[in-house]
């Protein structure tokens, strides 16, 4: 039982020391990709210019719908950019400045999509580094509960129980931080394609 108790704080310490944040990065952020904070218009978009927080892309309902439905992540690209091609069919007058609020408007609802996201996972990471001072904290209450003459087998039962409960609710949850971290890429990229959808009816 001993050679358990021991292998227990081994694993302990591996887990809390495991995926480091990135050099230089914000020491709360718990994905190995670096954090971006904000994401910059000029990254996405070559057309007329246009700032997505100053212009009221909602106004135009027909606008709206489209960037409404491309802007859902369960709808496939191929599908949105279809729906992206046929509008920009139907568009007659002043092209651009149309375009340029569909543009605006995918913008701005990923954008602000994405920054959930980076917000929840930064709450997720300063949880985490919690947890993990919980289970050193854990650990250290085993071994000197094992250091002392004579051990009371009871109490380091109990601690070894919550020490394992601990370990499997900290991995659960690095477990689930896998498919969040790539979230914001994943919105990138859509944004991007959109983006290069619209562009493509201004050349």
């Amino acid at each position: 039982m001993k050679r358990a108790i021991i292998a227990s704080i081994m694993l302990a310490g591996a887990m809390t020391a495991a995926n480091p944040a990135p050099r230089n990065a914000d020491p709360d952020w718990p994905c190995q990709q670096i954090k971006v904070g904000e994401l910059s218009v000029a990254s996405f978009w070559n057309g007329p210019p246009i700032d997505p927080a100053s212009v009221d892309w909602r106004k135009d309902e027909a606008v709206a719908s489209l960037v409404g439905a491309v802007t859902q992540r369960r709808l496939p690209m191929d599908a949105a950019v279809e729906r992206i091609n046929a509008f920009a069919k139907t568009v007659a007058e002043d092209k651009g400045r149309t375009l340029g609020l569909v543009f605006a408007g995918v913008f701005d609802v990923l954008n602000r999509e994405r920054e959930k996201v980076v917000d929840g996972l930064d709450r997720f990471g300063k949880r985490q580094k919690t947890l993990a001072d919980g289970l050193r904290q854990d650990g250290e209450a085993v071994r000197a509960a094992l250091a002392a003459n004579p051990p009371d087998e009871a109490k380091v039962a109990d601690l070894t129980q919550k020490l394992t409960w601990d370990q499997q609710f900290f991995e659960s949850r690095r477990q689930s931080l896998r498919f969040a971290c790539d979230l914001p890429t994943t919105i990138e990229q859509r944004l991007y394609g959109l983006s290069q959808a619209i562009q493509a009816h201004l050349e």
